[in-house]
């Protein structure tokens, strides 16, 4: 069963955000600034759990317009990146630097 991750979207009162994760199974929580460091955060805890997890979206109602379309052409991008990741690894693209494949051997 995959275990429940928060993700709050909180206006920073600077005008800007940050993002709570929160593991609801230990009761951990971080805080990240942006969505390059909430997706290193969100991987480490993930790890933790096999990466069997599901994450729930909330946001406060104290963001601006500007905060939630800044936020969502970010994530857009996040999921495009995700989603080119998992193309690669499903088309066996995956980028093998400094590695002679012609000289291993294969289990065929």
């Amino acid at each position: 069963m995959a275990v429940k991750f928060i993700s709050y979207v909180e206006a920073d009162g600077i005008g800007g955000w940050y993002i709570k994760l929160k593991d609801t199974l230990e009761d951990n929580e971080v805080i990240c600034k942006d969505l390059d460091e909430y997706k290193i955060k969100l991987e480490e805890m993930a790890a933790e759990y096999g990466n069997d997890i599901e994450v729930q979206w909330k946001r406060s109602k104290l963001l601006t317009p500007a905060n939630i379309q800044e936020i969502q052409e970010k994530m857009d991008q996040l999921q495009k990146d995700y989603q080119d990741e998992i193309d690669q690894l499903n088309n066996n693209e995956v980028d093998f630097p400094n590695r002679d494949f012609s000289k291993e051997q294969t289990d065929v």
